[in-house]
């Protein structure tokens, strides 16, 4: 009877899970993003527990509800810092002179039409110009972005319910740091229990390096993109640079996209000033930027990061990011280092037998 019970816990929890994820996406996602949080939590949280005030002691609660204080501080700041620069960039777009726009691209614009006339791009009783002109209202109307902010507010109820179930899970995360042992624990069979508790002390440690190591590429990407822009003089440097770093969360594929987020918002800075002439300029300053830094990105952040942190070498961290892009796309990359992280750990933990793993898994050293 326990070999047979022994062999059902595993199956029923792993089903369980499996279908906690599919009947309940939401639930999962808020669950994951908690137990994110609480391993960035988890060391000042542990500091706080050990502090000692005379013959005073913090308690679990106490030193989990301070924690997610410095926490919520730390992203009212990184809030407050952002919302005004987006404030701006709005009221840049909504004082853009379409007519001015237009006047000072006519001729240009009637080249191109030529041009494309001339090789049967277009046909001749194609208005060029009014085109242009109908789909450059259309990109600064007002009404669009007041659509989107109206379809954003529609969805404030279940924001309000993530970030609530999101709180609530991450304060008995750091209260109770076992929790997620306990259930993983739960259904492990006892002949593996060894190799389960190596399995979770060994992911903790590697995930919560790596998950500081990527804040810290990020932030140093946000402040070479912010220099190289300052040094050109671009306009809304900073801005540019917050998100340009930001996107870098998205392997490879972050920096075309952070760069053409920036490429934008040069245009539409430029635009709003009626300094038409120096969008060209711009544009190619914060491509070149752009391309510095991703090139320190490749070649100095990324090999230290994941050197130090998941113990895997560039090529094999390039490997599977693209077959994670082709599997998952986006999020797929995202995932991609720690999913891989956590199979490289259960399989030197469970299948270290084997020829292949042991040479995967052998600068695994948590």
């Amino acid at each position: 009877m326990n070999k047979i019970l022994s062999f059902i816990k595993p199956i029923a929890g792993l089903l369980a899970v499996g279908a906690l994820i599919y009947f309940f996406p939401d639930i999962f996602m808020y669950f994951a993003i908690a137990i994110i949080l609480s391993m960035l939590g988890r060391p000042l949280c542990e500091r706080l527990k050990k502090l000692q005030i005379k013959r005073f002691h913090l308690g679990d609660s106490v030193s989990a509800v301070l924690t997610m204080v410095v926490m919520f501080l730390i992203v009212s700041l990184i809030f407050l810092f952002i919302i005004p620069l987006v404030n701006r960039e709005i009221a840049i777009l909504s004082n853009i002179d379409t007519d001015a726009i237009v006047d000072y691209f006519e001729k240009p614009i009637e080249k191109i039409y030529n041009f494309l006339i001339q090789y049967n791009i277009i046909r001749p009783e194609e208005d060029l110009l009014k085109m242009t002109e109908e789909k450059l209202y259309a990109l600064v109307n007002w009404d669009n972005f007041s659509s989107i902010i109206g379809g954003l507010i529609s969805k404030t109820s279940s924001l309000v319910v993530g970030l609530f179930s999101t709180i609530f899970l991450t304060f008995f995360l750091l209260k109770d740091q076992d929790i997620v042992h306990n259930i993983f624990m739960a259904i492990t069979p006892d002949s593996y229990t060894l190799q389960m508790n190596n399995i979770i002390r060994d992911s903790r440690v590697m995930l919560t390096r790596y998950m500081f190591g990527l804040i810290a590429e990020l932030l140093c990407m946000m402040i070479l993109i912010f220099i190289g822009l300052s040094i050109f003089g671009v306009n809304n440097a900073l801005i540019i640079a917050v998100i340009g770093g930001f996107m870098n969360i998205i392997p490879y594929l972050g920096p075309l996209m952070g760069g053409a987020i920036g490429v934008v918002i040069g245009i539409i800075s430029n635009l709003g000033i009626g300094a038409f002439a120096m969008i060209l300029p711009n544009t190619l300053e914060i491509i070149g930027v752009f391309i510095a830094a991703n090139a320190v990105d490749n070649f100095v952040l990324q090999p230290t990061i994941y050197s130090k942190s998941v113990f895997a070498h560039p090529i094999e961290i390039f490997l599977v990011i693209l077959m994670a892009g082709n599997i998952g796309g986006v999020v797929g990359m995202i995932i991609a280092i720690p999913s891989y992280t956590l199979i490289r750990i259960i399989a030197k933990q469970l299948l270290s037998e084997f020829k292949f793993i042991e040479l995967l898994t052998k600068n695994l050293k948590p």
